[in-house]
């Protein structure tokens, strides 16, 4: 009953949402690329693959993408044969996944829970196993993907504040898909009781840990790093402060603790990076009010920056960036957006600062603050402290701080190779191991 009044509802609703697809295609948000996929249009080359076992995972947008990497790449050592198939949903995922993702055969767009269109998807792909990436629940998809056979896994499950609230109220919505779903790997122990919240039954329930932490398992060399701020035009002996995944309301903040930094240290240059780059104009807004000059990655760089302010406008770059950072600050944080990841700068061992806003990473802000690599500010004042404090340690201090960070990174990793041989679990139990 609840899948008919499902697809009722997305029945009357279909115009709207025609529409809003049109409107995310006119703003960028759906590429040419991926429109047709959208509407289950998948490739003849994937219907015609001759390979017999095949894999589809699932992971919206670059953050579910980054956490996606170590998992394809266990796959692929895995069954170096099988057909990978990655899909998104955001443009910027889809972008960062050709990019971050060798390992998968083919990068699509995620069909439109159309029960049509997901049929059509599936009917190309023909998926033995679907992985689907922190935690995408559409009925449709699931419900048919379950009927043709696909064995099922959430992998890297996360439910957020936000995300308990609403399931619990979409319950009836959601429950074909939930059930369909043969096991769930949660990130943690509160993610695994807030999937039996929102309706999970408890016996497909497992704490597996973080896939995130094996995103990097090695830093860049000192000769890697030098080049990398060559490249950056950032100067030799020049501290340096990586703001990533910045929100609206963020940079102000950031803009105002940076005059504060530089009157204590005047060559510290700033990198940032915001978490959706069409903000680019607003965040170069942000700087230049207040008397900063801001010069974008994209374009040609010349100069050093250290009187300016680097604005990382590309996809891809900014877990590498990390590595040149003295101190790093990890938006979504200031403001009450849930928070960013903190995994990438530190597994490249460089100590931390965010906001009080971190509910949406509650684990591993817990575990950095309580090694001692990562530190709670709540305003301008605060940051600029802090991040003037780490860059001023001294050498043997920062690098007792870096130990820390990637040790941390390191006892958690692993989790990746769990998640797979779960995948290997659930497959043993088809009659052959591929359709």
């Amino acid at each position: 009953m609840s899948l008919f009044v499902y697809n009722l509802l997305l029945i009357l609703l279909s115009p709207l949402i025609y529409l809003l697809m049109v409107w995310r295609r006119s703003r960028g948000k759906e590429s040419e690329a991926s429109w047709q996929e959208r509407w289950g249009d998948y490739s003849d080359a994937i219907a015609n693959d001759p390979r017999r076992l095949r894999i589809w995972v699932h992971a919206v947008s670059v953050g579910e993408v980054m956490a996606a990497v170590s998992v394809l790449k266990e796959l692929r050592r895995r069954w170096p044969d099988a057909l990978i198939l990655l899909s998104t949903t955001t443009a910027g995922g889809r972008e960062v996944a050709l990019k971050q993702c060798p390992p998968a055969d083919y990068v699509t767009g995620y069909p439109l829970d159309f029960a049509s269109t997901v049929n059509r998807a599936l009917s190309v792909v023909r998926p033995d196993i679907v992985l689907l990436m922190e935690w995408e629940i559409w009925p449709n998809f699931l419900n048919c993907a379950h009927k043709r056979g696909a064995r099922i896994a959430v992998l890297n499950g996360r439910i957020s504040d936000k995300g308990l609230r609403r399931g619990r109220k979409s319950g009836f919505f959601t429950r074909p898909g939930l059930d369909a779903v043969d096991v769930f790997l949660m990130q943690s122990a509160e993610d695994a009781r807030r999937a039996a919240l929102v309706g999970v039954s408890p016996e497909k329930i497992r704490d597996a840990g973080n896939t995130k932490f094996d995103e990097s398992a090695t830093m860049p060399t000192l000769d890697e790093r030098l080049a990398l701020r060559r490249d950056l035009k950032i100067p030799q002996n020049a501290p340096v402060w990586v703001c990533g995944s910045t929100r609206p309301g963020e940079e102000a903040i950031i803009a105002e603790a940076l005059a504060a930094v530089r009157e204590r240290i005047p060559g510290v240059a700033l990198i940032i990076a915001p978490r959706h780059l069409e903000r680019a104009e607003e965040v170069t807004k942000a700087f230049t009010e207040r008397g900063f000059t801001v010069r974008r990655r994209s374009s040609l760089l010349t100069e050093a920056i250290s009187d300016e302010v680097l604005l990382l406008d590309t996809f891809g770059e900014l877990a590498r960036v990390y590595a040149v950072a003295d101190c790093a600050f990890v938006g979504g944080s200031l403001a009450p957006f849930g928070g960013q990841s903190v995994f990438q700068p530190l597994a490249q061992g460089v100590p931390v600062v965010f906001g009080s806003y971190m509910n949406n990473q509650r684990d591993i802000s817990s575990l950095s603050k309580a090694d001692g690599v990562a530190f709670e500010v709540s305003d301008a004042r605060m940051l600029a402290s802090e991040v003037i404090r780490l860059i001023s340690l001294t050498p043997e201090e920062k690098s007792r701080l870096s130990e820390k960070a990637r040790h941390l990174i390191e006892r958690n990793q692993g989790v990746s190779v769990r998640c797979v041989d779960e995948a290997a679990r659930l497959l043993s139990g088809k009659s052959d191991g591929a359709r």
